[in-house]
């Protein structure tokens, strides 16, 4: 236990001396840029799929394991956009709303290589082939959750069939089990991000410690700020922008503790080349 934490306590000095912090800051400032493409992308998908109810039920995913405070701050904003879009997929809004949704991912392949201390050598035009298609399925993730939930339980009403009603019955759908879905897509991200995202080759054995981390560190820390935000008066500091940016700080930690991550991977592989 000594050895992991010390390898740990590398970790975070790593990632404040390269420049971590400040990366953090860049991913958490793209993802807010990409946020609202994202969800126009999501919703020409779902368009094309379940219409807009399918939509914006996946929409809500987003904002089932962020601080409420966070959800409170940029739902409404979104699904004004949502409101005013329109979901045909094949539109070149559509295309140019997948492009810009991929500059979040971009930024943190960029983060994550140099915590990986690594440098990108492949392609400019497939590095963002690959971030479009990191989007799409996460698009198609979101929404295979919510077809379950919004459109499972008509097809289960429509079905004489016991099992299948088990399986979709809406109530199995709870705020817990979409909360411990959202966990697990979201740690299958992490693990394709530091596998194929970043440069170099790596195994799963190689980089789960970092991502069990990272995840574990991002629940207690939404929890943490959670409560902050609760007996915090941010509007002394930003007035009218106080839920922005409380959201912007959000993203930051949850980027911060995504490089952490892989700052651990390279700190225990660095430790087991030198036992």
């Amino acid at each position: 236990m000594g050895r992991q934490l010390n390898i740990l306590r590398r970790a975070m000095w790593m990632l404040f001396q390269n420049a971590g912090f400040s990366m953090s800051g860049a991913v958490a400032f793209t993802f807010l840029l990409s946020l609202f493409p994202f969800c126009i992308f999501l919703g020409a998908l779902a368009g094309t799929i379940g219409g807009r109810e399918l939509a914006t039920y996946a929409v809500s995913q987003l904002f089932q394991a962020v601080p409420e405070p966070v959800a409170k701050a940029l739902a409404p904003e979104i699904e004004r956009v949502m409101g005013t879009s329109q979901f045909g997929l094949l539109t070149v809004g559509a295309a140019i709303s997948l492009f810009f949704a991929t500059s979040a991912v971009e930024t943190l392949r960029a983060a994550l290589n140099g915590a990986y201390r690594v440098k990108e050598g492949r392609s400019y035009l497939f590095c963002l082939m690959q971030s479009a298609f990191l989007v799409l399925m996460t698009a198609a993730g979101m929404l295979a959750v919510a077809w379950g939930v919004v459109v499972g339980p008509m097809l289960a009403a429509s079905i004489d069939n016991e099992a299948v009603h088990w399986l979709l019955d809406q109530d199995r759908f709870s705020v817990s089990v979409r909360y411990t879905i959202v966990l697990v897509v979201t740690s299958a991200q992490l693990l394709a991000y530091h596998l194929f995202l970043t440069a170099g080759k790596r195994s799963f054995w190689d980089v789960w410690p970092g991502v069990l981390l990272s995840v574990v560190l991002w629940i207690l820390l939404a929890q943490i700020y959670a409560r902050w935000l609760g007996i915090s008066d941010y509007s002394r500091f930003y007035a009218g922008l106080t839920q922005l940016l409380s959201a912007l700080i959000f993203f930051q930690v949850t980027a911060m503790v995504v490089i952490l991550g892989a700052e651990f991977n390279r700190a225990l592989s660095e430790a087991k080349a030198s036992a």
